[in-house]
C-alpha cells in the first residue's frame, strides 16, 4: 500500500510540474527533462482528457491531479482500515 501511495503522490507532483512548465512557456525541446515531464504529464492526464474532451489544458490537468489525489486519500483510508486493531 505504501508503494502505491508513493506512486500516486509522484503522479500528482508530476502533473503539477507539468502545469508549472506549461504556465512558464517552456518548450519540450528546451531540455530532455522538460520533454520527459511533458510526455509523462500527457500520459497520466489521458483519463481526464477522455472524460473532458472539450475542456482546456488547465481544467484537464487540475481534474487529473484531483483524481489522483482522491485515489491517494482513498488508499490511505483503506490502509488505515486494513491495519486497524480491533
Amino acid at each position: 500500500m505504501s508503494l502505491l501511495r508513493a506512486v500516486l503522490a509522484l503522479i500528482v507532483v508530476l502533473i503539477l510540474a507539468h502545469i508549472v512548465l506549461f504556465r512558464l512557456d517552456y518548450d519540450p525541446a528546451t531540455h530532455e527533462a522538460v520533454a520527459a515531464v511533458y510526455s509523462l504529464g500527457e500520459l497520466v492526464e489521458y483519463p481526464a482528457r477522455a472524460l473532458l474532451p472539450e475542456a482546456g489544458f488547465y481544467a484537464v490537468a487540475l481534474t487529473a491531479a484531483a483524481g489522483y489525489l482522491i485515489l491517494y486519500i482513498l488508499v490511505g483510508l483503506l490502509r488505515a482500515r486494513m491495519y486497524r486493531q480491533p
